[in-house]
């Protein structure tokens, strides 16, 4: 797993070190043949690279393995955030190693997260500030840099206003970033600010939000662990977010059936209990029809919503439409199989649903994830350990940066905007 840069081979070798007798030949390829059958049964870990020596001598090296810095930091390629050792030696990014006692991913790495250190890397990188002069790119300082975009902007916004400029965050930035760019657009005198959650789980925040107040998945990755039933609706965390099927396989291990609602036949699906497949865009259609289950045959938590719940008579009228004759006719989904993941659920309590962007991206992505959320309601899976929605984003920090900045319907911590 470890990713290292190779040592460098020598230029040259002599014609004397190539000539080799017949017994030395046979004497040493036997050798190698003990060699290799023995690595045969060791793990890969346990492997020196071949381009490398067993013992480097590293006193005629001066970037030796004692100036190897190590730095923690979180894999960027999706929401799961696996913990990484990233090794530096010189300011250069030069190997990693996955940390083994992060909370979520646990030391383990997919092959995206393998492959993080050679975002670091390569000719097009830029390293420095770059001015184009003359139609010719030439190298600046920090200082000239700053100086010349700051006047820049200031004779944008004296000439044209605040709301000039538009202020575009990332969700790759941690709470603390989002937090001071979310500040700063408020400071130079303007609303104009987003970033990427806007085209990515935006219905989710707005259909989780109008449902109980706030926009965010309510449990973790490693709550999944408690689950005693999964259902996955619009995601393929197989493929999508690796590391989290360790979790997943964890409530599975422990008991709990995997439930898949695809249109298509997933390396996810290839490891539920049930698939069904649905036509694309009826999550809504498809979710009702397993609210008509649960509310025909008595299995919604009666105490629960009568606790809890405000409006679920309206959902129960609603639901009485949907019928599963309709429901197959609309969505394809076999009532059969409605009914059996439906039981499923409401058998195996507290129960987690998971969904990802093929919820979400719809011209009725709201609809889809309310509706998620009404049915978890009707369970009486919320505020539980291994229930709740847990919701795959798509970058390490949509979830921090949705939460403390850059939107532009809200301030830090959801704050509304009137």
């Amino acid at each position: 797993m470890k990713l290292t840069r190779r040592q460098s081979e020598p230029s040259s070798v002599s014609a004397a070190s190539t000539v080799m007798d017949r017994r030395t030949f046979l004497r040493q390829s036997g050798l190698a043949s003990g060699a290799a059958a023995i690595s045969a049964t060791l793990p890969l870990s346990m492997l020196a690279r071949a381009e490398q020596p067993l013992q480097p001598d590293h006193s005629s090296n001066p970037q030796s393995e004692s100036s190897i810095e190590t730095v923690r930091t979180v894999c960027s390629h999706c929401s799961v955030g696996c913990g990484v050792i990233a090794e530096v030696q010189n300011g250069v990014w030069v190997g990693q190693e996955p940390a083994f006692e992060h909370p979520i991913s646990l030391g383990a790495h997919c092959a995206k997260g393998a492959s993080l250190r050679e975002h670091g890397h390569g000719n097009r990188r830029l390293k420095y500030p770059m001015k184009l002069v003359d139609g010719k790119w030439q190298r600046t300082s920090w200082d000239e840099a700053l100086d010349a975009i700051s006047a820049q902007i200031l004779a944008i916004r004296e000439q044209s206003g605040s709301d000039s400029v538009y202020w575009l965050g990332s969700s790759k930035h941690n709470n603390e970033q989002a937090y001071l760019f979310r500040k700063f657009a408020a400071l130079w005198g303007s609303n104009n600010i987003d970033h990427q959650a806007r085209i990515c789980h935006s219905t989710t925040v707005a259909g989780v939000a109008n449902t109980w107040g706030y926009g965010a998945m309510t449990n973790s990755y490693n709550d999944i662990h408690n689950a005693r039933a999964i259902m996955i609706v619009g995601g393929n965390p197989a493929e999508a977010h690796p590391v989290s099927m360790q979790h997943i396989f964890r409530a599975k291990e422990r008991g709990a059936p995997l439930i898949v609602i695809d249109p298509r036949f997933t390396r996810t699906a290839a490891h539920a209990d049930l698939h069904i497949s649905i036509r694309p865009g009826t999550d809504v259609a498809v979710t009702w029809g397993m609210l008509w289950h649960l509310f025909e045959n008595g299995w919604e938590d009666k105490d629960f919503i009568a606790d809890r719940v405000y409006g679920m008579d309206e959902i129960r009228k609603e639901v009485a439409k949907w019928d599963p004759a309709t429901v197959e006719r609309v969505s394809g989904a076999k009532p059969e199989q409605l009914l059996r993941a439906t039981q499923l659920m409401a058998e195996h309590r507290p129960g987690t649903f998971i969904w990802c962007m093929g919820g979400t991206q719809h011209t009725t992505g709201n609809n889809n994830t309310r509706a998620y959320c009404i049915f978890q309601l009707a369970l009486g899976n919320m505020g539980v350990e291994g229930g709740g929605t847990n919701i795959f984003r798509g970058h390490d920090n949509v979830q921090g940066a949705t939460d403390l900045g850059p939107n532009t319907h809200t301030l830090p911590a959801y704050y509304g905007l009137t």
